[in-house]
């Protein structure tokens, strides 16, 4: 066994941390967050959870710290930020981030009012933890980050003295007593090697929220000397003002460009030689060439897209094919819609969205075996039904694929506001979301009719000009029944009207069983290629 341990010389060391310690240790700065560390994920029944199991003794898991030195500099725990001092004695959090995190935000009393799931309390008569919502509280509510001190703990009870039994005095006592002796196990490990923290952080984090494809690629490949993660190309996208792509979109979208099985193991999924940042460029450039695509598709914003399954898999058709023969564009888009409308894949979305990428780009760094443009689109156009649509529109929702289409058939008509301008859909869909498909009139929200994208506050009359009117699916007919006063009658007529346009809308997408044929350029032969 000697043999055997000096053969390990960065075993991690055991010990235990009690919470007051935790707590002053990151306000001092001796805790930090690596830069790999995914963003602070849990929510207030999580937090409550962690408070509930020190309150009960049981177990909360083991915190793993990675001793080196860390920087003057201005750190964060999740939404709480503070200036610290240099120290060569830093522990750099590699698992227990969500929980330090929320002792953090909860027990400290100098950080107040930063975050809803940090207000913490005790109820002493019900003995349970509970959340202050909009600030308000009860007289027999411990605030936890005033029993965390023995001196302002006593100084809230004699304040609340008046409001509280005796058995209230014991089990704030307890609770406290609780919070401040509490053992949190932890290990220690010290090492100069970066790539074995991160097989340490890859194997051990699994506390709390299970951690994804898009967390274990950042903390894998993220640099201290460059911020650029998938969050920094989110952040770039969304000044196109096309709405926020999930983060994992842009996972998938950079391993679809680089080619093959999207699904591998992301361990070793770039060479020392790679420069990861480069990666990330690539992938944001081919994300703006597929919003710009999007957008002529009459797709003003990500909320109204029926599915974004799609999203990677242009990425990476753009990339090998940054600008496509106008015959090939055309067919890219009817794959776009018909696998809208009939769905990408009879499988799921994880194995629909593998093969599509394997239709465009199947082989990982090897653009040069990847199918001509025309044949990729060939690839995927059989992998989706050509078939008439059957939509099913009623009850109405926009939250469901149907529903989506509905609202792109709607934009297609460009709405115009009360001035007679086109509304900037894109801008109203950003700032109210999907509520930016108004109720119309009195009645059912739940049918297609009484709903559009009708401007301002005010509701339709039945007077407005008559182009504003026609711009929202409203005829002469239906315009009559509004200045009438006759709601019902209105809704009817314009849902059958608008049922027959989305129809209209989607099968002149889709071009049922329409023929595919080569470009006709691709058929040419010159003089100098047939020599």
């Amino acid at each position: 066994m000697p043999e055997l341990a000096a053969q390990l010389p960065h075993r991690p060391r055991p010990g235990t941390y009690d919470i007051p310690s935790i707590v002053e240790g990151a306000l001092a700065g001796r805790f930090r967050i690596p830069k790999f560390q995914r963003n602070y994920q849990w929510d207030t029944d999580d937090v409550l959870s962690l408070f509930d199991s020190i309150w009960r003794g049981f177990p909360v898991g083991t915190l793993l710290f990675w001793v080196n030195g860390a920087p003057a500099e201005r750190i964060s725990f999740g939404p709480l930020e503070f200036e610290v001092k240099e120290r060569t004695d830093a522990l750099w959090v590699v698992d227990g981030q969500q929980r330090i995190t929320s002792l953090v935000g909860a027990l400290n009393p100098s950080i107040r009012g930063v975050d809803d799931r940090f207000e913490v309390f005790f109820d002493l008569r019900a003995q349970r933890f509970v959340q202050a919502k909009r600030g308000k509280t009860q007289a027999s509510w411990l605030p936890l980050y005033e029993a965390i001190e023995t001196r302002r703990m006593l100084a809230w009870l004699r304040e609340h003295g008046a409001d509280l039994t005796p058995d209230d005095f014991d089990v704030a006592d307890a609770v406290a007593g609780a919070l401040r002796e509490y053992q949190a196990p932890t290990y220690t490990v010290a090492t100069e090697d970066d790539y074995l923290l991160r097989q340490i952080f890859d194997r051990v984090n699994s506390a709390g929220k299970p951690i994804g494809r898009t967390q274990i690629f950042h903390a894998l490949f993220a640099s201290d000397t460059d911020p650029t993660s998938p969050s920094t190309v989110v952040e770039g996208l969304s000044r196109l003002g096309f709405g926020r792509l999930d983060e994992n979109k842009i996972v998938q979208t950079l391993l679809a460009i680089r080619g093959g099985n999207i699904q591998r193991d992301l361990h070793g999924e770039f060479e020392a030689s790679e420069v990861v940042a480069e990666w990330y460029e690539k992938t944001e450039v081919v994300l703006q060439k597929t919003i710009e695509f999007l957008r002529e598709e009459g797709i003003p914003h990500l909320l109204v897209m029926p599915s974004t399954l799609p999203i990677p898999v242009l990425g990476a058709f753009f990339y090998l094919h940054p600008d496509p023969d106008p015959y090939v564009r055309r067919l890219l888009a009817k794959w776009l819609w018909r696998g809208t409308v009939h769905g990408f894949g009879s499988q799921g979305q994880t194995p629909a969205l593998r093969q599509a990428v394997a239709a465009v780009n199947p082989f990982k760094l090897q653009s040069h075996r990847a199918p001509d443009e025309y044949s990729a689109v060939v690839n995927l156009l059989r992998q989706v039904s050509d078939d008439s649509p059957s939509l099913d529109l009623g009850p109405f929702t926009t939250r469901d694929a149907p529903g989506k289409l509905a609202m792109l058939a709607l934009a297609s008509l460009r709405p115009l506001d009360l001035s007679g301008q086109p509304i900037n859909l894109a801008e109203v869909i950003e700032d109210r979301g999907v509520a930016a498909l108004r109720r119309l009139v009195p009645g059912p929200n739940n049918v297609l009719g009484n709903r559009g994208f009708w401007p301002g506050r005010s509701k339709p009359t039945g007077a407005e000009d008559e182009a504003i009117l026609l711009s929202h699916g409203i005829g002469a007919n239906m315009a009559k029944l509004l200045r009438e006063g006759l709601n019902a009658e209105f809704i009817r007529f314009r849902d059958a009207g608008l049922v027959a346009l989305v129809n209209s809308y989607v099968i002149g997408r889709i071009d049922p069983k329409s023929v595919i044929r080569r470009p006709i350029g691709s058929l040419i032969v010159s003089d100098e290629d047939a020599q």
